[in-house]
Protein backbone atom coordinates (compact mmCIF):
# COMPACT_ATOMS: atom_id res chain seq x y z
CA UNK A 1 0.00 0.00 0.00
CA UNK A 2 1.47 3.79 -0.49
CA UNK A 3 2.20 5.75 1.97
CA UNK A 4 -0.82 8.35 1.13
CA UNK A 5 -3.25 5.68 1.37
CA UNK A 6 -1.90 4.69 5.02
CA UNK A 7 -1.67 8.74 6.10
CA UNK A 8 -5.61 8.81 5.19
CA UNK A 9 -6.45 5.57 7.75
CA UNK A 10 -7.74 6.57 10.97
CA UNK A 11 -6.80 3.94 13.58
CA UNK A 12 -8.22 3.73 17.48
CA UNK A 13 -5.72 1.02 18.39
CA UNK A 14 -6.79 -0.84 21.42
CA UNK A 15 -4.10 -2.31 23.75
CA UNK A 16 -4.19 -5.28 25.62
CA UNK A 17 -7.42 -5.88 27.60
CA UNK A 18 -9.11 -2.64 25.63
CA UNK A 19 -12.78 -3.90 24.65
CA UNK A 20 -12.99 -7.48 25.90
CA UNK A 21 -16.91 -7.56 26.28
CA UNK A 22 -17.30 -6.45 22.40
CA UNK A 23 -18.91 -9.80 21.06
CA UNK A 24 -17.56 -9.27 16.91
CA UNK A 25 -19.20 -10.62 14.24
CA UNK A 26 -16.75 -13.65 13.36
CA UNK A 27 -13.97 -11.67 14.38
CA UNK A 28 -10.57 -13.48 14.76
CA UNK A 29 -9.12 -10.85 16.70
CA UNK A 30 -8.01 -12.31 20.12
CA UNK A 31 -7.25 -10.48 23.12
CA UNK A 32 -3.51 -8.58 23.36
CA UNK A 33 -3.76 -8.21 19.98
CA UNK A 34 -3.90 -4.96 18.08
CA UNK A 35 -7.15 -3.77 16.46
CA UNK A 36 -9.15 -1.24 14.62
CA UNK A 37 -12.21 -0.24 15.47
CA UNK A 38 -14.97 1.47 12.58
CA UNK A 39 -18.53 2.01 12.59
CA UNK A 40 -21.48 1.94 10.94
CA UNK A 41 -22.74 5.20 9.59
CA UNK A 42 -26.23 6.80 11.20
CA UNK A 43 -28.47 8.87 9.17
CA UNK A 44 -29.99 12.10 10.36
CA UNK A 45 -32.41 14.34 9.10
CA UNK A 46 -31.76 18.46 8.89
CA UNK A 47 -34.60 20.44 9.02
CA UNK A 48 -34.02 24.08 8.50
CA UNK A 49 -36.87 26.41 9.20
CA UNK A 50 -37.10 29.72 7.65
CA UNK A 51 -39.23 32.36 9.62
CA UNK A 52 -39.50 36.28 9.95
CA UNK A 53 -40.78 38.90 12.73
CA UNK A 54 -42.25 41.50 11.18
CA UNK A 55 -42.12 44.82 13.58
CA UNK A 56 -44.69 47.51 13.08
CA UNK A 57 -43.49 50.97 14.45
CA UNK A 58 -45.95 53.55 14.59
CA UNK A 59 -45.27 56.84 13.41
CA UNK A 60 -45.46 59.84 16.18
CA UNK A 61 -47.49 62.15 13.47
CA UNK A 62 -49.55 59.74 12.37
CA UNK A 63 -52.70 61.09 13.43
CA UNK A 64 -51.96 63.87 11.26
CA UNK A 65 -51.43 61.43 8.40
CA UNK A 66 -54.90 61.89 6.65
CA UNK A 67 -54.68 65.88 7.21
CA UNK A 68 -51.27 67.16 5.96
CA UNK A 69 -50.52 64.22 3.18
CA UNK A 70 -53.82 62.46 2.19
CA UNK A 71 -53.83 58.96 3.32
CA UNK A 72 -55.13 56.68 5.95
CA UNK A 73 -53.19 53.91 5.38
CA UNK A 74 -50.73 54.01 8.58
CA UNK A 75 -49.54 51.75 11.05
CA UNK A 76 -52.01 51.82 13.77
CA UNK A 77 -49.70 50.75 16.75
CA UNK A 78 -46.56 49.27 18.08
CA UNK A 79 -47.01 45.63 17.25
CA UNK A 80 -44.65 42.42 16.26
CA UNK A 81 -45.71 38.64 14.90
CA UNK A 82 -44.50 35.84 13.08
CA UNK A 83 -44.68 33.55 10.11
CA UNK A 84 -42.61 30.81 8.55
CA UNK A 85 -41.55 31.06 5.23
CA UNK A 86 -39.87 27.95 4.12
CA UNK A 87 -38.85 24.44 5.75
CA UNK A 88 -36.54 22.71 3.78
CA UNK A 89 -34.80 19.14 4.56
CA UNK A 90 -31.66 17.41 3.75
CA UNK A 91 -30.01 14.68 5.13
CA UNK A 92 -26.78 13.86 6.87
CA UNK A 93 -24.32 11.52 8.29
CA UNK A 94 -22.61 10.64 11.44
CA UNK A 95 -20.77 7.66 12.94
CA UNK A 96 -23.49 5.10 14.88
CA UNK A 97 -21.24 4.64 18.03
CA UNK A 98 -23.50 2.11 19.28
CA UNK A 99 -22.83 -0.38 15.84
CA UNK A 100 -19.07 -0.96 17.12
CA UNK A 101 -16.46 -3.46 14.54
CA UNK A 102 -13.50 -4.34 16.16
CA UNK A 103 -11.27 -6.34 13.33
CA UNK A 104 -7.47 -6.98 12.94
CA UNK A 105 -5.05 -3.74 13.10
CA UNK A 106 -3.25 -4.79 10.00
CA UNK A 107 -6.19 -4.95 6.86
CA UNK A 108 -5.79 -2.24 4.43
CA UNK A 109 -8.83 0.05 6.01
CA UNK A 110 -9.10 3.38 5.08
CA UNK A 111 -11.77 5.09 7.74
CA UNK A 112 -13.37 8.26 7.23
CA UNK A 113 -12.35 11.30 10.14
CA UNK A 114 -15.60 10.11 12.11
CA UNK A 115 -14.10 6.29 12.46
CA UNK A 116 -17.04 5.27 9.53
CA UNK A 117 -15.50 2.04 6.96
CA UNK A 118 -14.72 4.32 3.45
CA UNK A 119 -12.91 1.18 2.02
CA UNK A 120 -10.63 -2.07 2.32
CA UNK A 121 -7.54 -1.72 0.21
CA UNK A 122 -8.71 1.20 -1.70
CA UNK A 123 -7.37 3.28 -4.13
CA UNK A 124 -7.90 7.00 -3.79
CA UNK A 125 -8.11 7.93 -7.71
CA UNK A 126 -10.85 5.17 -7.80
CA UNK A 127 -13.25 5.80 -4.85
CA UNK A 128 -16.55 6.25 -5.73
CA UNK A 129 -18.08 10.05 -5.07
CA UNK A 130 -20.60 9.94 -2.58
CA UNK A 131 -23.16 13.22 -2.57
CA UNK A 132 -25.82 13.23 0.23
CA UNK A 133 -29.67 14.16 -0.43
CA UNK A 134 -30.41 17.65 -0.12
CA UNK A 135 -34.30 18.92 -1.12
CA UNK A 136 -35.79 21.75 -1.31
CA UNK A 137 -38.72 22.58 0.93
CA UNK A 138 -31.67 19.89 16.92
CA UNK A 139 -29.42 15.99 18.32
CA UNK A 140 -33.65 16.57 18.94
CA UNK A 141 -32.25 19.13 21.10
CA UNK A 142 -32.56 22.15 18.83
CA UNK A 143 -29.78 24.20 17.47
CA UNK A 144 -30.62 27.51 16.16
CA UNK A 145 -29.19 30.04 13.46
CA UNK A 146 -30.78 33.75 13.39
CA UNK A 147 -29.60 35.82 10.78
CA UNK A 148 -30.34 39.10 12.33
CA UNK A 149 -30.63 42.28 9.90
CA UNK A 150 -28.22 45.29 10.87
CA UNK A 151 -30.37 48.17 11.73
CA UNK A 152 -28.50 51.48 11.79
CA UNK A 153 -29.86 54.82 13.31
CA UNK A 154 -30.74 57.63 10.86
CA UNK A 155 -30.65 61.57 11.61
CA UNK A 156 -33.76 62.68 10.08
CA UNK A 157 -33.23 65.46 7.35
CA UNK A 158 -35.42 67.81 9.85
CA UNK A 159 -34.54 71.75 10.50
CA UNK A 160 -35.03 73.40 13.51
CA UNK A 161 -38.36 75.44 11.93
CA UNK A 162 -39.91 72.03 11.58
CA UNK A 163 -39.48 70.89 15.23
CA UNK A 164 -39.67 73.57 17.82
CA UNK A 165 -43.38 74.25 17.06
CA UNK A 166 -45.26 74.62 20.69
CA UNK A 167 -47.85 71.44 19.58
CA UNK A 168 -47.61 68.10 17.97
CA UNK A 169 -49.51 69.09 15.48
CA UNK A 170 -47.57 72.16 14.50
CA UNK A 171 -44.44 70.05 14.33
CA UNK A 172 -46.44 67.36 11.88
CA UNK A 173 -47.43 70.41 9.68
CA UNK A 174 -43.58 71.79 9.39
CA UNK A 175 -42.54 68.32 8.70
CA UNK A 176 -45.14 67.87 5.76
CA UNK A 177 -44.00 71.03 4.40
CA UNK A 178 -40.52 70.00 4.25
CA UNK A 179 -41.93 66.66 2.05
CA UNK A 180 -43.38 68.63 -0.59
CA UNK A 181 -40.44 70.92 -0.54
CA UNK A 182 -38.49 67.58 -0.95
CA UNK A 183 -41.10 66.29 -3.57
CA UNK A 184 -40.60 69.84 -5.66
CA UNK A 185 -36.86 69.60 -5.67
CA UNK A 186 -36.78 66.24 -7.37
CA UNK A 187 -39.22 67.25 -9.90
CA UNK A 188 -37.04 70.44 -10.35
CA UNK A 189 -34.14 68.67 -11.01
CA UNK A 190 -35.71 65.72 -13.43
CA UNK A 191 -36.95 68.73 -15.40
CA UNK A 192 -33.92 70.21 -15.83
CA UNK A 193 -35.43 73.67 -14.30
CA UNK A 194 -32.53 74.28 -11.85
CA UNK A 195 -29.20 76.59 -11.55
CA UNK A 196 -26.81 74.06 -11.39
CA UNK A 197 -27.70 70.53 -13.01
CA UNK A 198 -25.42 67.41 -11.64
CA UNK A 199 -22.50 66.90 -13.85
CA UNK A 200 -23.32 63.22 -15.17
CA UNK A 201 -26.36 60.29 -14.95
CA UNK A 202 -24.51 58.87 -12.10
CA UNK A 203 -24.47 62.34 -9.99
CA UNK A 204 -28.14 62.68 -11.19
CA UNK A 205 -29.00 59.20 -9.88
CA UNK A 206 -27.67 59.91 -6.15
CA UNK A 207 -29.25 63.38 -6.23
CA UNK A 208 -32.49 61.65 -7.24
CA UNK A 209 -31.86 58.90 -4.12
CA UNK A 210 -30.48 61.01 -1.77
CA UNK A 211 -34.18 63.09 -2.20
CA UNK A 212 -36.39 59.60 -2.30
CA UNK A 213 -34.40 58.23 0.74
CA UNK A 214 -35.32 61.89 2.84
CA UNK A 215 -38.51 61.90 1.80
CA UNK A 216 -39.43 58.19 2.78
CA UNK A 217 -37.69 58.98 6.25
CA UNK A 218 -40.15 61.67 6.89
CA UNK A 219 -43.62 59.89 5.05
CA UNK A 220 -42.56 56.96 8.07
CA UNK A 221 -42.77 59.55 10.61
CA UNK A 222 -47.19 59.73 9.44
CA UNK A 223 -47.12 55.99 8.00
CA UNK A 224 -45.14 54.15 10.60
CA UNK A 225 -42.54 51.67 9.50
CA UNK A 226 -42.73 47.56 9.25
CA UNK A 227 -39.16 46.11 9.63
CA UNK A 228 -38.91 42.71 8.80
CA UNK A 229 -36.26 40.52 10.38
CA UNK A 230 -35.02 37.15 8.78
CA UNK A 231 -34.27 34.13 11.03
CA UNK A 232 -33.45 30.14 10.88
CA UNK A 233 -34.40 27.76 13.18
CA UNK A 234 -32.36 23.89 12.32
CA UNK A 235 -33.32 20.69 14.19
CA UNK A 236 -31.24 17.71 13.37
CA UNK A 237 -33.99 14.59 13.83
CA UNK A 238 -32.63 10.93 14.36
CA UNK A 239 -34.81 8.64 12.87
CA UNK A 240 -35.25 5.24 15.34
CA UNK A 241 -38.87 3.97 14.44
CA UNK A 242 -42.09 4.40 12.87
CA UNK A 243 -43.29 7.36 14.38
CA UNK A 244 -45.00 11.23 14.68
CA UNK A 245 -43.98 13.71 16.34
CA UNK A 246 -43.82 16.95 17.11
CA UNK A 247 -40.28 18.60 16.33
CA UNK A 248 -41.39 22.33 17.57
CA UNK A 249 -44.85 24.79 18.42
CA UNK A 250 -44.91 27.77 16.49
CA UNK A 251 -47.37 30.86 17.04
CA UNK A 252 -47.42 34.04 14.96
CA UNK A 253 -47.99 36.41 18.40
CA UNK A 254 -44.83 34.24 19.88
CA UNK A 255 -42.65 32.57 17.14
CA UNK A 256 -41.40 29.49 18.18
CA UNK A 257 -42.51 28.59 21.57
CA UNK A 258 -44.41 25.80 23.76
CA UNK A 259 -47.04 23.47 23.29
CA UNK A 260 -49.57 25.32 25.04
CA UNK A 261 -48.96 28.26 22.94
CA UNK A 262 -48.00 26.79 19.55
CA UNK A 263 -49.03 24.43 16.32
CA UNK A 264 -46.82 21.64 15.74
CA UNK A 265 -44.31 21.53 13.21
CA UNK A 266 -44.77 17.92 12.63
CA UNK A 267 -42.34 14.87 11.26
CA UNK A 268 -43.93 11.40 9.83
CA UNK A 269 -41.50 8.80 10.14
CA UNK A 270 -42.83 5.41 8.16
CA UNK A 271 -39.63 3.37 8.70
CA UNK A 272 -38.84 -0.18 6.40
CA UNK A 273 -36.29 -1.91 8.42
CA UNK A 274 -33.90 -4.84 7.18
CA UNK A 275 -34.87 -8.09 8.63
CA UNK A 276 -31.74 -10.44 8.41
CA UNK A 277 -32.48 -13.39 7.18
CA UNK A 278 -32.44 -17.54 8.76
CA UNK A 279 -29.14 -18.85 7.66
CA UNK A 280 -30.47 -22.25 7.61
CA UNK A 281 -33.37 -21.40 5.43
CA UNK A 282 -31.14 -21.75 2.50
CA UNK A 283 -29.94 -25.67 2.26
CA UNK A 284 -27.12 -24.45 0.09
CA UNK A 285 -23.58 -23.67 2.89
CA UNK A 286 -23.60 -20.32 3.83
CA UNK A 287 -19.99 -18.68 2.92
CA UNK A 288 -16.98 -18.46 5.92
CA UNK A 289 -18.01 -15.13 7.25
CA UNK A 290 -14.50 -12.77 7.15
CA UNK A 291 -14.10 -9.94 9.64
CA UNK A 292 -15.46 -6.89 8.11
CA UNK A 293 -18.95 -6.51 7.65
CA UNK A 294 -21.11 -4.08 5.94
CA UNK A 295 -24.33 -2.39 6.21
CA UNK A 296 -27.11 -3.44 4.00
CA UNK A 297 -29.42 -0.33 5.05
CA UNK A 298 -33.63 0.19 5.43
CA UNK A 299 -35.33 2.68 3.85
CA UNK A 300 -37.91 5.00 5.59
CA UNK A 301 -40.52 7.86 3.57
CA UNK A 302 -40.72 11.11 5.91
CA UNK A 303 -43.36 14.21 5.68
CA UNK A 304 -42.52 17.31 7.28
CA UNK A 305 -45.82 19.43 8.01
CA UNK A 306 -47.40 22.50 9.53
CA UNK A 307 -50.91 23.57 10.33
CA UNK A 308 -51.82 20.50 8.19
CA UNK A 309 -49.89 21.40 5.04
CA UNK A 310 -47.11 19.95 3.53
CA UNK A 311 -43.62 21.16 3.92
CA UNK A 312 -41.37 18.50 2.32
CA UNK A 313 -41.49 14.66 1.77
CA UNK A 314 -38.60 12.60 0.36
CA UNK A 315 -37.83 8.58 0.64
CA UNK A 316 -34.31 8.01 1.65
CA UNK A 317 -31.80 5.08 2.93
CA UNK A 318 -31.47 4.99 6.56
CA UNK A 319 -28.02 3.42 7.94
CA UNK A 320 -29.32 2.72 11.05
CA UNK A 321 -32.62 0.57 9.89
CA UNK A 322 -30.33 -1.88 8.10
CA UNK A 323 -28.55 -4.85 9.40
CA UNK A 324 -24.80 -6.29 9.49
CA UNK A 325 -23.79 -8.37 6.83
CA UNK A 326 -20.12 -10.41 6.98
CA UNK A 327 -17.97 -10.34 3.64
CA UNK A 328 -17.55 -13.75 2.77
CA UNK A 329 -13.87 -15.04 3.58
CA UNK A 330 -13.44 -16.37 0.45
CA UNK A 331 -13.44 -12.82 -1.50
CA UNK A 332 -9.77 -12.21 0.50
CA UNK A 333 -7.98 -15.62 -0.59
CA UNK A 334 -6.73 -14.84 -3.67
CA UNK A 335 -3.47 -13.78 -4.68
CA UNK A 336 -4.38 -10.52 -5.47
CA UNK A 337 -6.58 -8.83 -2.96
CA UNK A 338 -9.11 -6.99 -3.96
CA UNK A 339 -10.54 -3.46 -4.30
CA UNK A 340 -13.43 -2.36 -1.68
CA UNK A 341 -15.55 0.41 -1.18
CA UNK A 342 -18.45 1.60 0.83
CA UNK A 343 -21.09 4.64 0.41
CA UNK A 344 -19.84 6.08 3.86
CA UNK A 345 -23.66 7.38 4.37
CA UNK A 346 -25.21 4.06 4.41
CA UNK A 347 -22.55 1.64 4.82
CA UNK A 348 -23.67 -0.07 2.05
CA UNK A 349 -20.81 -2.04 -0.61
CA UNK A 350 -20.66 0.81 -3.61
CA UNK A 351 -17.89 -1.47 -5.74
CA UNK A 352 -15.64 -4.26 -5.50
CA UNK A 353 -12.84 -4.44 -8.25
CA UNK A 354 -9.76 -6.94 -8.58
Amino acid sequence: MNISLYMRKVFLILGLCLLPFISGKAQSVREGELAVVYYTPQTQIVIDIDYESVILHRGIYADFAKKYLGTAEVVKDDDMWYRITNISTHTQTVADHSRMHKVDSNLPLTLTAEGILEAYNGVESQKPRVESRKSKVESNEPRVESNEPRVESKVLPLLEEHIVGKTLAEQAQGAAKLIYRIRENRLYLISGEVDKMPADGRAMELAINKLDEMEQQLVELFVGRIEVEKHRKTIVYTPVATEKTDLAYFSEQHGFTNAANGDPIVMNINARRQIKGNPNSDKKKAPIPSQISYNLPGTANYKVSYLNELSDEADIQVAQFGVDVPLAQDLFEGKQQPHIYFNTQTGNIESIEN
